[in-house]
């Protein structure tokens, strides 16, 4: 039990600290309110889904301690990279795939590998969180999975326009979402 209430407090720290952190950021070029919506709508349904009777399997914790621990393990380590990619981002974050006022081409950090290290750590955590609380993580890593996945070809497409000299060689040289695979 107490692996479970680790990963919510973890969660909910980690969404703390991207609230906070989203203040002073570069304004977007335009709104993206219908992105905005979706990520919000996927995490009301994770949360919801694993309540109806039909999704009733995915509650399967709590599981064995040691299978716990490697969980524990997974979801900081995902957070973590998420973090550090937030971080290493500053100012160009943006919690929708837009672009940004005097936008910036980061390969610093986690992006000197990764194209999208923010959603590689985001999935990891999600694993992670699935392994131990089950329910609502399983859900959140299918419907992130499926965001992020659109989300990587429509940060390339973005990047490659704002970037026109500069992407295509960085884009050649870095995995976008999982090392050494893709």
């Amino acid at each position: 039990m107490i692996f479970i209430w680790f990963i919510y407090a973890a969660w909910l720290l980690l969404i703390v600290y991207l609230t906070v952190q989203a203040t002073g950021v570069k304004r977007d070029t335009e709104p993206h309110l219908l992105q905005s919506f979706g990520l919000m709508f996927a995490m009301i349904a994770a949360f919801l889904l694993p309540r109806l009777q039909l999704f009733a399997f995915v509650n399967f914790a709590p599981v064995n301690a040691a299978l716990s621990s490697v969980g524990v393990v997974l979801a900081v380590a995902g957070m973590f990279l998420l973090v550090w990619a937030r971080q290493t981002l500053g100012r160009n974050w943006s919690q929708t795939v837009s672009a940004k006022q005097d936008h910036e081409l980061v390969t610093s950090g986690p992006y000197r590998r990764l194209r999208h290290p923010m959603y590689t750590g985001g999935l990891l955590a999600c694993i992670g969180s699935a392994i131990v609380v089950g329910g609502p993580f399983v859900f959140l890593l299918l419907l992130l999975g499926a965001i992020f996945i659109w989300r990587v070809g429509a940060e390339d497409r973005l990047l490659a326009r704002q970037f026109p000299d500069e992407f295509p060689g960085y884009a050649s040289r870095t995995n976008a979402l999982i090392p050494f695979v893709w």
